[in-house]
């Protein structure tokens, strides 16, 4: 059994206080203290140190009409952290403007790429962030982190991206130390489904759930995973790779995103003599009722469906939301995947799964969470006499 040191106890409690402001605004140090079972001198203690290093404000005191003071409400400052998030995709790069209580203050459309090699994307990753920096100086606020969702396999802890697959010339890119390099801030990198399943949390459907998954269906598929209200991340860097499921099709056993996938569904669709260049054309497509585009949506979402029923039965979430560029096809790609949920679920439980309502750039609005998260999470470990910053 692990023995936290004092200083070690400190750093989780104060984590913990961190983590309940940051999800349950206008909370008071009374309720703190009985939702964490830490003592009143301890979390005051905590919380003052919070507020000396700028991070928490508290709310005037407002008359209840009884005897005695009135809980103080706390709140995480808003300004004490504005954050860039950017999703670095395989075709296009996004990024978000976001402050301390993740709103969301701006985003920009994004940026295409010419070639899908480093120096091409960092080419248009740096003018994103760029962009998004002139409009944070317009409106006077000062960049404190930046965070970036990519796909992996990566190592967060140096900020290395290994391999990621369909992403060709990206083998063991330092891109942390680059772009900390150019822009002189703290930048956490971590895997796009990993930070789009944060978005789900703070922005979407999960906000109530300690026990969910997201599955971002782009051209790679990925799954972050919550559970017991944390982010999920494992011991190694292939945490939730659903698309590296197998599957015995022809003859042949094949991961999941080789025979799934936007790429995939285009390049079938095409195969069929459409002329599809986008998920938005496949769409069109289904809205028009052709049986071949919806033959070939039922079988991948089928495929889908398969890896999503596979993962039910390892985690045991309360829910699985279905998201990326796939789920603007709706119920043609939702339906056959709930079927199989449905046709093979074990056991009497109840899983509800759904398209995820966050639109197609939630990795970048995670990734601006999951920096302004880790950011604060280091502030508070500070000494109080260092300055603000």
């Amino acid at each position: 059994m692990l023995v936290l040191k004092p200083k070690d106890t400190r750093i989780k409690n104060a984590t913990i206080l961190l983590r309940l402001l940051l999800k349950q605004d206008s909370i008071s140090r009374v309720e703190l203290s009985r939702i964490t079972g830490l003592t009143k001198t301890t979390v005051s203690s905590i919380i003052n140190k919070f507020i000396a290093l700028g991070i928490v404000e508290e709310s005037s005191t407002i008359s209840t009409g009884n005897v005695g003071k009135a809980p103080i409400p706390l709140h995480i400052r808003t300004d004490v952290i504005y954050t860039i998030g950017a999703h670095l995709g395989r075709q296009k790069v996004k990024t978000v403007l976001m402050d301390a209580r993740m709103n969301i203050i701006s985003r920009e459309k994004g940026l295409s790429y010419e070639k899908s090699s480093p120096k091409s994307v960092l080419k248009s990753l740096f003018t994103s962030i760029d962009d998004i920096m002139k409009e944070a100086e317009k409106r006077k606020l000062k960049i404190g982190a930046i965070g970036i969702g990519v796909p992996g396999p990566l190592d967060p802890q140096t900020g290395v991206v290994r391999h990621p697959p369909k992403f060709k010339g990206w083998d063991d890119v330092p891109l942390g130390k680059i772009v900390h390099e150019r822009y002189k801030l703290p930048v956490w990198i971590e895997n796009d489904a990993n930070v789009g399943v944060l978005a789900e949390k703070w922005h979407g459907g999960g906000k109530d759930l300690k026990n969910f998954v997201y599955v971002l269906v782009n051209e790679g598929i990925g799954a972050g995973i919550i559970i017991n209200d944390e982010l999920y991340q494992g011991a190694y860097d292939y945490v939730g790779e659903i698309g590296h499921t197998l599957f015995y099709d022809h003859g042949k056993l094949r991961y999941l995103e080789d025979i799934s996938g936007v790429d995939i569904l285009i390049k079938k669709v095409r195969s069929r003599g459409l002329d599809t260049k986008n998920i938005k054309e496949i769409f069109n497509l289904l809205q028009k009722n052709d049986k071949a585009t919806k033959s070939i949506v039922k079988q991948i979402a089928t495929w889908i469906g398969v890896a999503v029923i596979d993962i039910i039965h390892i985690i045991g979430p309360e829910a699985v939301f279905i998201g990326g560029k796939m789920a603007v096809l709706g119920d043609a790609l939702i339906q056959p995947i709930r079927e199989i949920v449905s046709m093979y679920l074990f056991g009497d439980q109840e899983v509800d799964v759904r398209l995820s309502e966050i639109p197609e750039d939630v990795v970048s609005i995670g990734a601006a969470i999951y920096a302004t998260t880790r950011w604060l999470e280091k502030k508070s470990t500070e000494r109080v006499s260092l300055k603000r910053g």
